[in-house]
């Protein structure tokens, strides 16, 4: 799982133009953590590397949406404005 993340946020700018809506097991995963934070998450519309700041912007229920940043190995998840 944290290798999944990982990758994604390490390749996450340099595929930013050519980024789809996520892999069914990175949507399961970034769901599970939104939903560890405390955060409203039924279904994973796209998972999409941020333009700046290494993370992945997660699009839940089409009105949610959050970041996942990866902290000194531990995964931050937070409310994207």
């Amino acid at each position: 799982m944290k290798r999944i993340l990982i990758v994604m946020l390490g390749v996450g700018i340099c595929a930013g133009a050519l980024a789809d809506s996520g892999s069914p097991q990175l949507k399961l995963e970034s769901q599970r953590l939104i939903r560890e934070a405390g955060h409203e998450c039924n279904k994973v519309e796209g998972v999409y590397p941020s333009a700046f700041g290494g993370s992945l912007i997660v699009i839940c229920d089409d009105s949610h949406r959050y970041t996942i940043k990866n902290k000194d190995g531990r995964y931050v998840v937070g409310v994207a404005e």
